[in-house]
């Protein structure tokens, strides 16, 4: 297939986390991105640009702007002349970005909270259920994707595109951490924490809302330090 043949695919990742320069870049952008959450591209994997070049029937110059824009928001690294991988998201660097990540999505629960209509409950809901079915047998890549489009539902609903693209970007890095966290983590308390948001929601109750976020920033992630 020629670049200029590739079908229209939607957008709305890379659209909103602000990082999409073309429609080509977008397509591999979030083709990579597909295969890194859904575990075709695993950590520390090797990336080659040539080969993916190919794969997309696309010059190699889109291609390295969309792994670059991977790279702006963490879940590709590489070193100059040495490796352009999947990143390997450390316990510790997840940590960090949850502090990050629940800071912000404090003021977008201030903004949408009021407003967040039945399709954004229903779809939560669901999302809900999957994490409670994946925890059940503690598949890492479930839970993970699962509890991404959780709390994703809600930033499309923002009209502040800093604010969307900040929490979009982080919740990236978050959810490649996620599928390598330690299984001692209480995921029972992540659980009760949607269901309460889930009731914010509802409700429309937005100090319910800071309540379930409270209680997600108390559940420990163990670091590297810890296990020293």
């Amino acid at each position: 297939m020629l670049e200029s043949e590739l079908p229209d695919r939607p957008t709305r990742t890379a659209e909103a986390s602000g990082i999409a320069t073309s429609k080509v870049v977008a397509t591999v952008f979030e083709g990579l991105l597909a295969d890194i959450h859904e575990g075709r591209l695993l950590p520390g994997e090797h990336i080659s640009d040539t080969a993916l070049a190919a794969s997309y029937g696309v010059s190699r110059t889109p291609v390295r702007e969309a792994i670059q824009r991977l790279r702006e928001i963490g879940v590709i690294e590489a070193s100059a002349n040495r490796f352009t991988r999947v990143a390997v998201v450390s316990p510790r660097t997840t940590a960090e970005a949850v502090v990050v990540w629940s800071a912000l999505f404090g003021a977008l629960l201030d903004e949408t909270i009021p407003g967040a209509g039945a399709s954004t409950l229903e779809a939560m809901s669901e999302d809900h259920a999957d994490f409670q079915a994946a925890a059940a047998s503690r598949d890492m890549q479930a839970m993970a994707t699962a509890n991404f489009h959780f709390f994703n539902r809600l930033t499309p609903l923002s009209k502040n595109e800093s604010l969307r693209r900040a929490i979009t970007s982080v919740m990236h890095l978050v959810r490649l951490g996620g599928l390598h966290l330690p299984k001692t983590i209480d995921y029972a308390a992540l659980y009760e924490a949607q269901s309460t948001l889930l009731d914010a929601v509802r409700t429309h109750d937005v100090s319910l809302a800071h309540e379930a976020m409270a209680a997600i920033r108390s559940i420990r992630i163990p670091t590297e330090s810890d296990e020293i």
